[in-house]
Protein backbone atom coordinates (compact mmCIF):
# COMPACT_ATOMS: atom_id res chain seq x y z
CA UNK A 1 0.00 0.00 0.00
CA UNK A 2 2.74 2.42 0.97
CA UNK A 3 4.64 1.65 -2.18
CA UNK A 4 1.58 2.33 -4.31
CA UNK A 5 1.20 5.81 -2.75
CA UNK A 6 4.84 6.60 -3.39
CA UNK A 7 4.54 5.58 -7.02
CA UNK A 8 1.45 7.77 -7.50
CA UNK A 9 3.24 10.78 -6.00
CA UNK A 10 6.22 10.19 -8.35
CA UNK A 11 3.89 10.14 -11.34
CA UNK A 12 2.26 13.43 -10.17
CA UNK A 13 5.66 14.96 -9.66
CA UNK A 14 6.81 14.13 -13.14
CA UNK A 15 3.49 15.07 -14.76
CA UNK A 16 3.32 18.48 -16.59
CA UNK A 17 -0.38 18.53 -17.37
CA UNK A 18 -2.57 21.09 -15.36
CA UNK A 19 0.34 23.21 -14.01
CA UNK A 20 -1.19 26.50 -15.11
CA UNK A 21 -4.41 25.78 -13.32
CA UNK A 22 -2.54 24.89 -10.18
CA UNK A 23 -0.40 28.04 -10.31
CA UNK A 24 -3.44 30.25 -10.87
CA UNK A 25 -5.21 28.62 -7.98
CA UNK A 26 -2.20 29.07 -5.73
CA UNK A 27 -1.69 32.78 -6.81
CA UNK A 28 -5.33 33.81 -6.61
CA UNK A 29 -5.24 34.85 -2.89
CA UNK A 30 -2.25 37.07 -3.60
CA UNK A 31 -3.95 38.62 -6.60
CA UNK A 32 -7.18 39.26 -4.70
CA UNK A 33 -5.27 40.58 -1.66
CA UNK A 34 -3.22 42.99 -3.80
CA UNK A 35 -6.36 44.34 -5.44
CA UNK A 36 -8.05 44.79 -2.06
CA UNK A 37 -4.99 46.53 -0.64
CA UNK A 38 -4.88 48.88 -3.64
CA UNK A 39 -8.53 49.83 -3.15
CA UNK A 40 -8.05 50.42 0.59
CA UNK A 41 -4.85 52.42 -0.01
CA UNK A 42 -6.68 54.68 -2.43
CA UNK A 43 -9.28 55.32 0.29
CA UNK A 44 -6.57 56.10 2.84
CA UNK A 45 -4.84 58.49 0.47
CA UNK A 46 -8.10 60.31 -0.35
CA UNK A 47 -8.96 60.66 3.34
CA UNK A 48 -5.47 61.88 4.14
CA UNK A 49 -5.45 64.46 1.35
CA UNK A 50 -8.86 65.91 2.25
CA UNK A 51 -8.17 65.93 5.99
CA UNK A 52 -4.77 67.55 5.53
CA UNK A 53 -6.14 70.28 3.28
CA UNK A 54 -8.95 71.01 5.74
CA UNK A 55 -6.53 71.08 8.68
CA UNK A 56 -4.11 73.36 6.80
CA UNK A 57 -6.88 75.83 5.94
CA UNK A 58 -8.16 75.69 9.51
CA UNK A 59 -4.70 76.40 10.96
CA UNK A 60 -4.24 79.36 8.59
CA UNK A 61 -7.68 80.76 9.42
CA UNK A 62 -7.03 80.40 13.15
CA UNK A 63 -3.64 82.09 12.81
CA UNK A 64 -5.12 85.02 10.88
CA UNK A 65 -7.81 85.42 13.52
CA UNK A 66 -5.17 85.27 16.25
CA UNK A 67 -3.08 88.00 14.59
CA UNK A 68 -5.87 90.59 14.81
CA UNK A 69 -6.88 92.07 18.15
CA UNK A 70 -10.59 92.15 17.25
CA UNK A 71 -10.75 88.39 16.54
CA UNK A 72 -7.96 87.17 18.82
CA UNK A 73 -10.27 85.39 21.24
CA UNK A 74 -12.22 83.57 18.51
CA UNK A 75 -9.39 81.86 16.67
CA UNK A 76 -10.61 78.31 17.51
CA UNK A 77 -14.13 79.03 16.24
CA UNK A 78 -12.73 80.51 13.05
CA UNK A 79 -10.44 77.50 12.53
CA UNK A 80 -13.29 75.01 12.90
CA UNK A 81 -15.46 77.02 10.52
CA UNK A 82 -12.76 76.83 7.85
CA UNK A 83 -12.20 73.12 8.54
CA UNK A 84 -15.89 72.34 8.04
CA UNK A 85 -15.98 74.36 4.83
CA UNK A 86 -13.25 72.15 3.32
CA UNK A 87 -14.56 68.71 4.40
CA UNK A 88 -16.81 66.74 2.04
CA UNK A 89 -16.01 63.03 1.53
CA UNK A 90 -15.06 62.23 5.12
CA UNK A 91 -17.59 64.58 6.77
CA UNK A 92 -19.49 61.60 8.21
CA UNK A 93 -16.50 59.70 9.57
CA UNK A 94 -14.17 62.44 10.90
CA UNK A 95 -13.83 63.72 14.44
CA UNK A 96 -14.18 67.33 15.58
CA UNK A 97 -10.77 68.92 15.00
CA UNK A 98 -8.68 69.93 17.99
CA UNK A 99 -7.44 73.56 17.86
CA UNK A 100 -4.78 74.88 20.24
CA UNK A 101 -1.93 77.38 20.59
CA UNK A 102 1.71 76.34 20.57
CA UNK A 103 5.17 77.88 20.73
CA UNK A 104 7.13 78.07 17.52
CA UNK A 105 10.68 79.12 16.71
CA UNK A 106 11.37 80.53 20.18
CA UNK A 107 8.11 82.47 20.37
CA UNK A 108 5.41 82.23 22.99
CA UNK A 109 2.00 80.90 21.91
CA UNK A 110 2.64 82.26 18.44
CA UNK A 111 1.17 79.46 16.34
CA UNK A 112 -2.12 77.63 15.90
CA UNK A 113 -2.13 73.80 15.79
CA UNK A 114 -4.99 71.79 14.29
CA UNK A 115 -5.27 68.00 14.52
CA UNK A 116 -8.02 65.83 13.01
CA UNK A 117 -8.73 62.19 12.15
CA UNK A 118 -11.20 59.97 10.27
CA UNK A 119 -12.03 56.29 10.97
CA UNK A 120 -13.96 53.54 9.11
CA UNK A 121 -13.88 49.76 8.52
CA UNK A 122 -12.55 48.89 5.05
CA UNK A 123 -13.34 45.50 3.48
CA UNK A 124 -9.85 44.09 3.02
CA UNK A 125 -7.86 45.75 5.83
CA UNK A 126 -10.55 45.06 8.42
CA UNK A 127 -10.68 41.39 7.25
CA UNK A 128 -6.96 41.09 7.84
CA UNK A 129 -6.66 43.14 11.04
CA UNK A 130 -10.09 42.88 12.53
CA UNK A 131 -10.00 46.64 13.29
CA UNK A 132 -11.17 49.94 11.74
CA UNK A 133 -8.70 52.07 9.82
CA UNK A 134 -7.83 55.57 11.21
CA UNK A 135 -6.10 58.38 9.31
CA UNK A 136 -4.75 61.35 11.37
CA UNK A 137 -3.36 64.73 10.25
CA UNK A 138 -1.47 67.58 11.93
CA UNK A 139 -1.12 71.18 10.79
CA UNK A 140 0.61 74.18 12.38
CA UNK A 141 0.52 77.83 11.23
CA UNK A 142 2.59 80.58 12.85
CA UNK A 143 1.46 84.21 13.03
CA UNK A 144 2.92 87.60 13.85
CA UNK A 145 0.82 90.59 14.78
CA UNK A 146 0.65 93.64 12.58
CA UNK A 147 2.04 96.78 14.20
CA UNK A 148 0.58 100.28 14.12
CA UNK A 149 3.10 102.93 15.12
CA UNK A 150 2.09 106.06 17.02
CA UNK A 151 4.44 108.68 18.41
CA UNK A 152 4.43 111.88 20.44
CA UNK A 153 7.47 113.20 18.52
CA UNK A 154 7.26 112.94 14.73
CA UNK A 155 9.82 114.32 12.26
CA UNK A 156 8.10 114.49 8.86
CA UNK A 157 11.11 115.45 6.69
CA UNK A 158 11.61 112.67 4.16
CA UNK A 159 15.38 112.50 3.66
CA UNK A 160 17.42 114.60 6.10
CA UNK A 161 20.06 113.22 8.44
CA UNK A 162 19.29 114.01 12.06
CA UNK A 163 15.60 114.56 11.43
CA UNK A 164 15.34 113.83 15.13
CA UNK A 165 18.37 114.86 17.17
CA UNK A 166 18.53 114.29 20.92
CA UNK A 167 21.44 115.92 22.65
CA UNK A 168 23.19 116.73 25.88
CA UNK A 169 21.75 115.42 29.12
CA UNK A 170 18.14 115.68 28.06
CA UNK A 171 15.58 113.40 29.68
CA UNK A 172 12.73 111.78 27.77
CA UNK A 173 11.06 108.98 29.67
CA UNK A 174 7.53 109.39 28.32
CA UNK A 175 6.86 106.02 26.68
CA UNK A 176 4.80 107.39 23.81
CA UNK A 177 7.14 106.72 20.88
CA UNK A 178 9.45 108.59 18.51
CA UNK A 179 9.02 108.48 14.72
CA UNK A 180 11.17 109.78 11.86
CA UNK A 181 9.91 109.65 8.27
CA UNK A 182 13.38 110.36 6.85
CA UNK A 183 14.99 107.60 4.79
CA UNK A 184 18.48 108.81 5.72
CA UNK A 185 20.77 106.14 7.22
CA UNK A 186 21.11 108.49 10.19
CA UNK A 187 17.57 109.78 10.51
CA UNK A 188 17.68 109.59 14.34
CA UNK A 189 20.87 110.85 15.99
CA UNK A 190 21.94 110.89 19.65
CA UNK A 191 24.46 113.50 20.75
CA UNK A 192 25.74 113.40 24.30
CA UNK A 193 24.41 111.14 27.02
CA UNK A 194 20.65 111.64 27.42
CA UNK A 195 18.31 109.63 29.63
CA UNK A 196 15.82 107.99 27.31
CA UNK A 197 12.97 105.54 27.68
CA UNK A 198 10.67 106.42 24.76
CA UNK A 199 8.99 103.03 24.54
CA UNK A 200 9.72 102.59 20.84
CA UNK A 201 11.55 104.34 18.00
CA UNK A 202 10.46 103.84 14.41
CA UNK A 203 12.10 105.26 11.30
CA UNK A 204 12.00 104.98 7.54
CA UNK A 205 15.79 105.18 7.70
CA UNK A 206 18.52 104.30 10.17
CA UNK A 207 18.48 104.79 13.93
CA UNK A 208 21.51 105.56 16.07
CA UNK A 209 22.92 102.34 17.61
CA UNK A 210 23.16 104.20 20.93
CA UNK A 211 19.43 103.65 21.45
CA UNK A 212 19.75 99.91 21.03
CA UNK A 213 22.64 99.60 23.49
CA UNK A 214 21.54 102.16 26.10
CA UNK A 215 17.76 101.78 26.27
CA UNK A 216 15.07 99.11 26.35
CA UNK A 217 13.20 100.80 23.50
CA UNK A 218 11.82 98.70 20.65
CA UNK A 219 13.82 99.72 17.60
CA UNK A 220 12.17 99.57 14.16
CA UNK A 221 14.34 100.98 11.41
CA UNK A 222 14.06 101.02 7.60
CA UNK A 223 10.29 100.63 7.85
CA UNK A 224 8.42 101.16 4.59
CA UNK A 225 5.14 103.00 4.34
CA UNK A 226 5.51 105.51 7.20
CA UNK A 227 3.34 108.57 6.59
CA UNK A 228 2.62 112.01 8.00
CA UNK A 229 -0.62 111.55 10.01
CA UNK A 230 -1.69 115.13 9.21
CA UNK A 231 -0.74 115.18 5.54
CA UNK A 232 -4.37 115.43 4.43
CA UNK A 233 -5.23 118.43 6.59
CA UNK A 234 -5.24 121.98 5.26
CA UNK A 235 -4.88 125.42 6.83
CA UNK A 236 -8.23 126.88 7.89
CA UNK A 237 -9.54 130.39 7.31
CA UNK A 238 -11.89 131.36 10.13
CA UNK A 239 -15.25 133.01 9.68
CA UNK A 240 -15.38 135.78 10.69
CA UNK A 241 -11.75 136.76 10.12
CA UNK A 242 -11.22 140.42 11.03
CA UNK A 243 -7.83 142.13 11.11
CA UNK A 244 -6.70 142.25 14.72
CA UNK A 245 -4.01 144.04 16.73
CA UNK A 246 -2.41 143.16 20.03
CA UNK A 247 -3.20 145.80 22.64
CA UNK A 248 -2.58 145.87 26.39
CA UNK A 249 -5.29 147.72 28.34
CA UNK A 250 -4.16 149.32 31.64
CA UNK A 251 -5.74 147.93 34.78
CA UNK A 252 -8.18 149.76 37.06
CA UNK A 253 -8.18 150.29 40.85
CA UNK A 254 -11.11 149.22 43.01
CA UNK A 255 -11.34 149.99 46.77
CA UNK A 256 -13.42 147.95 49.19
CA UNK A 257 -14.00 148.27 52.95
CA UNK A 258 -16.18 147.05 55.79
CA UNK A 259 -18.63 149.87 56.60
CA UNK A 260 -20.80 150.66 59.64
CA UNK A 261 -23.19 153.67 59.53
CA UNK A 262 -26.01 155.29 61.55
CA UNK A 263 -28.07 158.50 61.10
CA UNK A 264 -29.33 161.17 63.57
CA UNK A 265 -32.38 163.40 62.93
CA UNK A 266 -31.97 166.99 64.34
CA UNK A 267 -34.20 170.12 64.42
CA UNK A 268 -32.52 173.56 64.33
CA UNK A 269 -34.51 176.74 65.07
CA UNK A 270 -33.28 180.16 63.82
CA UNK A 271 -34.82 183.53 64.90
CA UNK A 272 -34.14 187.28 64.53
CA UNK A 273 -35.63 190.69 63.85
CA UNK A 274 -33.98 190.90 60.49
CA UNK A 275 -35.30 188.41 57.90
CA UNK A 276 -31.94 187.73 56.26
CA UNK A 277 -29.90 187.62 59.44
CA UNK A 278 -31.24 184.89 61.71
CA UNK A 279 -29.30 183.26 64.51
CA UNK A 280 -29.54 179.77 65.93
CA UNK A 281 -31.87 179.63 68.89
CA UNK A 282 -31.97 175.86 69.64
CA UNK A 283 -31.13 172.38 68.38
CA UNK A 284 -32.95 169.22 69.30
CA UNK A 285 -32.07 165.53 68.60
CA UNK A 286 -35.33 163.97 67.48
CA UNK A 287 -34.32 160.34 66.67
CA UNK A 288 -31.46 157.99 65.78
CA UNK A 289 -31.68 155.52 62.87
CA UNK A 290 -30.64 151.83 63.07
CA UNK A 291 -26.99 151.00 62.40
CA UNK A 292 -26.31 149.39 58.97
CA UNK A 293 -23.21 147.33 58.13
CA UNK A 294 -21.66 146.01 54.90
CA UNK A 295 -18.69 143.69 54.38
CA UNK A 296 -16.26 144.35 51.53
CA UNK A 297 -18.46 147.09 50.12
CA UNK A 298 -17.14 149.07 47.17
CA UNK A 299 -16.11 152.53 48.31
CA UNK A 300 -14.50 155.55 46.70
CA UNK A 301 -10.84 155.25 45.79
CA UNK A 302 -8.75 157.11 48.38
CA UNK A 303 -10.99 156.15 51.32
CA UNK A 304 -9.06 155.73 54.57
CA UNK A 305 -9.94 153.91 57.76
CA UNK A 306 -11.87 155.89 60.40
CA UNK A 307 -15.25 157.61 60.91
CA UNK A 308 -16.51 160.19 58.43
CA UNK A 309 -19.61 162.34 59.18
CA UNK A 310 -21.86 163.64 56.44
CA UNK A 311 -24.77 166.10 56.80
CA UNK A 312 -27.97 166.54 54.82
CA UNK A 313 -30.22 169.58 55.56
CA UNK A 314 -33.83 170.31 54.66
CA UNK A 315 -34.09 174.10 55.03
CA UNK A 316 -37.47 175.35 56.31
CA UNK A 317 -39.36 178.44 55.21
CA UNK A 318 -38.98 181.77 57.09
CA UNK A 319 -42.08 182.62 59.09
CA UNK A 320 -42.90 186.26 60.28
CA UNK A 321 -44.15 186.53 63.82
CA UNK A 322 -45.97 189.74 64.90
CA UNK A 323 -46.18 193.07 63.01
CA UNK A 324 -44.73 196.45 62.86
CA UNK A 325 -41.46 197.28 64.50
CA UNK A 326 -41.86 194.45 66.97
CA UNK A 327 -42.16 191.71 64.31
CA UNK A 328 -39.65 188.82 64.41
CA UNK A 329 -38.71 186.03 61.98
CA UNK A 330 -38.32 182.26 62.52
CA UNK A 331 -36.99 179.34 60.44
CA UNK A 332 -36.96 175.64 61.37
CA UNK A 333 -34.46 173.29 59.61
CA UNK A 334 -34.34 169.48 59.71
CA UNK A 335 -30.78 168.11 59.65
CA UNK A 336 -29.75 164.45 59.08
CA UNK A 337 -26.28 163.59 60.32
CA UNK A 338 -24.70 160.29 59.09
CA UNK A 339 -21.58 158.80 60.69
CA UNK A 340 -19.81 156.16 58.55
CA UNK A 341 -16.94 154.11 59.95
CA UNK A 342 -14.53 152.42 57.48
CA UNK A 343 -12.40 149.39 58.47
CA UNK A 344 -10.32 146.87 56.48
CA UNK A 345 -9.89 149.25 53.58
CA UNK A 346 -8.33 147.43 50.58
CA UNK A 347 -7.40 148.98 47.24
CA UNK A 348 -6.98 146.45 44.38
CA UNK A 349 -5.51 147.33 40.99
CA UNK A 350 -6.22 144.86 38.15
CA UNK A 351 -3.43 143.75 35.84
CA UNK A 352 -2.79 145.36 32.55
CA UNK A 353 -4.32 142.81 30.15
CA UNK A 354 -4.70 142.01 26.48
CA UNK A 355 -7.96 140.24 25.63
CA UNK A 356 -7.61 138.64 22.20
CA UNK A 357 -10.30 137.36 19.87
CA UNK A 358 -10.38 135.40 16.61
CA UNK A 359 -8.92 136.91 13.47
CA UNK A 360 -5.68 137.65 11.60
CA UNK A 361 -2.70 139.21 13.35
CA UNK A 362 -0.45 140.48 10.56
CA UNK A 363 3.25 140.38 11.42
CA UNK A 364 2.64 138.50 14.66
CA UNK A 365 3.02 140.06 18.08
CA UNK A 366 5.02 139.87 21.31
CA UNK A 367 3.20 139.23 24.54
CA UNK A 368 3.80 142.25 26.76
CA UNK A 369 1.15 141.84 29.46
CA UNK A 370 -1.20 139.24 30.88
CA UNK A 371 -2.94 137.84 27.80
CA UNK A 372 -6.22 135.95 27.49
CA UNK A 373 -7.21 134.25 24.24
CA UNK A 374 -10.93 133.68 23.76
CA UNK A 375 -11.99 130.48 21.93
CA UNK A 376 -11.34 130.79 18.22
CA UNK A 377 -8.81 130.60 15.38
CA UNK A 378 -5.81 132.95 15.48
CA UNK A 379 -4.00 133.44 12.16
CA UNK A 380 -0.42 134.72 12.53
CA UNK A 381 0.33 136.09 9.05
CA UNK A 382 4.10 136.38 8.91
CA UNK A 383 6.44 137.46 11.68
CA UNK A 384 6.79 135.93 15.11
CA UNK A 385 4.55 135.01 18.00
CA UNK A 386 6.80 135.68 20.99
CA UNK A 387 5.82 134.68 24.52
CA UNK A 388 8.25 135.81 27.19
CA UNK A 389 8.64 134.52 30.71
CA UNK A 390 7.14 137.57 32.42
CA UNK A 391 3.46 137.34 31.60
CA UNK A 392 0.66 134.83 31.95
CA UNK A 393 -0.94 133.56 28.74
CA UNK A 394 -4.15 131.54 28.90
CA UNK A 395 -6.66 130.29 26.38
CA UNK A 396 -9.07 127.38 25.97
CA UNK A 397 -10.55 126.31 22.64
CA UNK A 398 -7.68 127.85 20.66
CA UNK A 399 -6.14 127.06 17.25
CA UNK A 400 -3.08 129.12 16.23
CA UNK A 401 -2.37 129.08 12.46
CA UNK A 402 1.09 130.10 11.18
CA UNK A 403 1.21 131.46 7.62
CA UNK A 404 3.79 133.07 5.32
CA UNK A 405 6.85 132.15 7.36
CA UNK A 406 5.38 132.90 10.78
CA UNK A 407 6.92 131.05 13.72
CA UNK A 408 6.59 130.69 17.49
CA UNK A 409 9.10 131.52 20.19
CA UNK A 410 8.14 130.48 23.72
CA UNK A 411 10.78 131.63 26.19
CA UNK A 412 11.83 129.82 29.32
CA UNK A 413 9.82 130.55 32.44
CA UNK A 414 6.67 131.34 30.51
CA UNK A 415 3.44 130.91 32.44
CA UNK A 416 1.25 129.38 29.73
CA UNK A 417 -1.96 127.39 29.79
CA UNK A 418 -3.33 126.72 26.30
CA UNK A 419 -5.83 124.08 25.24
CA UNK A 420 -6.72 123.19 21.66
CA UNK A 421 -10.18 123.72 20.19
CA UNK A 422 -12.73 120.94 19.94
CA UNK A 423 -14.72 120.04 16.84
CA UNK A 424 -17.76 121.98 18.06
CA UNK A 425 -15.68 125.08 18.89
CA UNK A 426 -14.06 125.04 15.45
CA UNK A 427 -17.51 124.85 13.88
CA UNK A 428 -19.46 127.22 16.14
CA UNK A 429 -16.75 129.84 16.74
CA UNK A 430 -14.31 129.32 13.89
CA UNK A 431 -16.99 128.84 11.25
CA UNK A 432 -15.31 125.75 9.76
CA UNK A 433 -17.07 122.93 7.96
CA UNK A 434 -17.83 119.69 9.76
CA UNK A 435 -15.14 117.84 7.79
CA UNK A 436 -12.40 120.40 8.43
CA UNK A 437 -13.39 120.77 12.08
CA UNK A 438 -13.05 117.03 12.58
CA UNK A 439 -9.62 116.90 10.93
CA UNK A 440 -8.25 119.81 13.00
CA UNK A 441 -9.85 119.00 16.36
CA UNK A 442 -7.18 118.91 19.07
CA UNK A 443 -4.69 120.91 16.96
CA UNK A 444 -3.14 123.71 19.03
CA UNK A 445 -0.54 125.14 16.59
CA UNK A 446 -0.77 124.50 12.84
CA UNK A 447 1.66 125.66 10.18
CA UNK A 448 0.19 126.14 6.71
CA UNK A 449 1.91 123.59 4.45
CA UNK A 450 1.86 126.26 1.69
CA UNK A 451 4.00 128.49 3.88
CA UNK A 452 7.61 128.98 2.88
CA UNK A 453 8.61 127.95 6.37
CA UNK A 454 11.23 129.89 8.26
CA UNK A 455 14.97 129.80 8.78
CA UNK A 456 14.26 130.78 12.39
CA UNK A 457 13.68 127.63 14.36
CA UNK A 458 10.49 127.46 16.32
CA UNK A 459 11.47 127.24 19.97
CA UNK A 460 9.61 125.79 22.92
CA UNK A 461 11.39 126.43 26.20
CA UNK A 462 8.89 125.32 28.79
CA UNK A 463 8.88 124.96 32.55
CA UNK A 464 6.59 123.63 35.25
CA UNK A 465 4.11 126.43 34.52
CA UNK A 466 3.90 125.63 30.80
CA UNK A 467 0.70 123.69 30.05
CA UNK A 468 0.11 122.72 26.42
CA UNK A 469 -2.91 120.55 25.68
CA UNK A 470 -2.97 119.66 21.99
CA UNK A 471 -0.95 118.98 18.86
CA UNK A 472 1.78 121.17 17.37
CA UNK A 473 2.21 120.62 13.61
CA UNK A 474 5.03 122.35 11.71
CA UNK A 475 5.44 120.48 8.39
CA UNK A 476 7.69 123.14 6.82
CA UNK A 477 9.82 124.19 9.77
CA UNK A 478 12.07 122.89 12.54
CA UNK A 479 11.45 123.07 16.26
CA UNK A 480 13.87 123.06 19.17
CA UNK A 481 12.35 121.70 22.35
CA UNK A 482 13.93 122.33 25.72
CA UNK A 483 12.78 122.46 29.29
CA UNK A 484 9.48 120.78 30.09
CA UNK A 485 5.75 121.10 29.60
CA UNK A 486 2.71 119.83 31.44
CA UNK A 487 -0.53 118.31 30.14
CA UNK A 488 -3.85 118.35 31.97
CA UNK A 489 -6.70 117.58 29.59
CA UNK A 490 -5.20 116.36 26.30
CA UNK A 491 -1.99 114.81 24.97
CA UNK A 492 0.86 116.93 23.65
CA UNK A 493 2.11 115.80 20.23
CA UNK A 494 4.90 117.59 18.35
CA UNK A 495 5.24 116.96 14.61
CA UNK A 496 7.70 119.09 12.67
CA UNK A 497 10.04 118.85 9.69
CA UNK A 498 12.94 118.28 12.08
CA UNK A 499 12.97 118.07 15.87
CA UNK A 500 15.86 118.84 18.20
CA UNK A 501 15.76 118.05 21.92
CA UNK A 502 18.38 119.99 23.83
CA UNK A 503 20.13 119.17 27.06
CA UNK A 504 17.57 120.91 29.27
CA UNK A 505 14.64 118.84 28.02
CA UNK A 506 12.93 116.91 30.79
CA UNK A 507 9.71 115.23 29.66
CA UNK A 508 8.23 112.39 31.66
CA UNK A 509 4.73 112.51 30.20
CA UNK A 510 3.07 113.69 27.01
CA UNK A 511 -0.42 112.52 27.99
CA UNK A 512 -2.78 112.65 30.99
CA UNK A 513 -2.99 109.37 32.87
CA UNK A 514 -6.21 108.26 31.17
CA UNK A 515 -5.24 109.08 27.57
CA UNK A 516 -2.76 108.02 24.90
CA UNK A 517 -1.57 109.17 21.48
CA UNK A 518 -3.77 107.77 18.72
CA UNK A 519 -2.35 109.39 15.56
CA UNK A 520 -0.61 106.66 13.55
CA UNK A 521 2.40 107.11 11.28
CA UNK A 522 1.85 103.69 9.66
CA UNK A 523 2.82 100.18 10.49
CA UNK A 524 3.35 96.63 9.31
CA UNK A 525 0.77 94.04 8.31
CA UNK A 526 0.17 90.81 10.16
CA UNK A 527 1.81 87.71 8.63
CA UNK A 528 0.81 84.03 8.69
CA UNK A 529 2.50 80.91 7.28
CA UNK A 530 2.26 77.14 7.51
CA UNK A 531 5.20 75.69 9.38
CA UNK A 532 4.12 72.05 9.83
Amino acid sequence: MLGSIKRTLRRLKNSTGGNATLLVALGMPVLIGGSGLAVDSAQWYMWKRELQNAADQAALAGAWARSESDTRLYYATRARQEYNANIATVSDIDTTPTVSLANWNGGNQNSVVVTASASRELPFSSFLTGRTTTVSVYSQASFSDGASYTACLIAVDEDDSGAITIGGNSTLTAQCGIAALSTSPSSVIINGNPTLDPGWVVSAGGIDDWLDTHTDADIHENIDGLTDPFANTSAPTPTPNPSQTYNCVPGTTTTTANTSAYTENWTYVYTGSIRNSLTEQSQTLNSTGATTTQTAATVANGTTEGTVPTTSTNTGSIVRIGSGSSATYRRTDTVYKTYTTYTNVIATTSQTQASLTQGTYAGGFQVSCTTVLSPGIYVIDGGRLKITGQYEVTGSGVLIVLKNGAYIDIAGGSDINLTAATTSQLQNVGGLSSTMSTSLAGMLIYEDRNSSGTSNKNTLNGNSSTVLNGKIYLPKSDITFSGTAQVTSACLLIAAARITLTGTTNMTSFCPADQEIEDSVGGTSASVKLVA
